[in-house]
């Protein structure tokens, strides 16, 4: 495979196809392209906060015991100072959205369509460029970690506060088009409650749903 070209490969194939933006259009709609991104469009969440009238040392006690019943992996505890620490590892579906990806490969029996989220922890597909096929095997994993704090502000009072740190890789590995050697793609973004992410050479735009805040502030209940 000739240098230019696999370096252009490379590139279409790091837009996770973010070729086109979905925006309403008048009249018809436009022939779709072989390629194609939509960006997520929930809200982003900001750091989330809550006053629970218990005092700190009963709610502490409660959370203790509910999270280590749970998928998250305790990293640090400083019960004195309120800070409590967890992360998880794994699939990103459930806790950022990247919006979803769409590609039309052209096979000699006909062409085929490839449609899913972005997030999603593991998809293969197919893909031609200039006449030559690709077969492409996409992973993507999430690392968050996320850092509590619990203050008795008043007597039986407590406030709670949650903030995540989000870092997700994206890894593909492309097979085909005449090579030997697979082409191996790795990019990793990192973020905040509150804020996004976007891949680099890429248009793929990731951010949090905020479902892993409020299922550690549900544990509060």
């Amino acid at each position: 495979m000739k240098k230019p070209f696999f370096i252009a490969l490379a590139s279409l194939i790091f837009s996770g196809c973010s070729m086109l933006e979905s925006r309403p259009q008048p009249g018809p709609p436009p022939v779709k392209p072989p390629t194609a991104y939509v960006k997520p469009e929930i809200e982003v969440i900001s750091d989330v906060e809550r006053n629970l009238w218990r005092g700190k040392k009963i709610i502490w006690k409660k959370f203790m015991f509910a999270v280590s019943k749970t998928h998250f992996y305790i990293d640090h505890v400083d019960e004195s100072k309120g800070e409590f620490q967890v992360h998880y590892s794994g699939d990103p579906q459930p806790y950022v959205d990247c919006g979803r990806v769409a590609n039309t490969a052209k096979l000699p029996g006909g062409d085929k369509t490839y449609e899913f989220a972005a997030a999603s922890p593991y998809e293969q597909y197919q893909i031609t460029r200039k006449g030559k096929l690709f077969q492409v095997e996409r992973r993507m994993g999430l690392i968050a970690t996320t850092r509590m704090s619990f203050d008795e502000t008043e007597l039986d009072k407590t406030h709670v506060k949650v903030n995540s740190a989000y870092t997700i890789s994206r890894d593909q590995t492309v097979f085909g088009g005449g090579s030997n050697a697979p082409l191996l793609l790795n990019d990793t973004i990192s973020f905040n409650s509150g804020e996004t992410g976007t891949f680099p050479n890429a248009q793929t735009k990731c951010q949090p749903t905020g479902k892993l805040e409020a299922e550690l502030l549900s544990l509060l209940n």
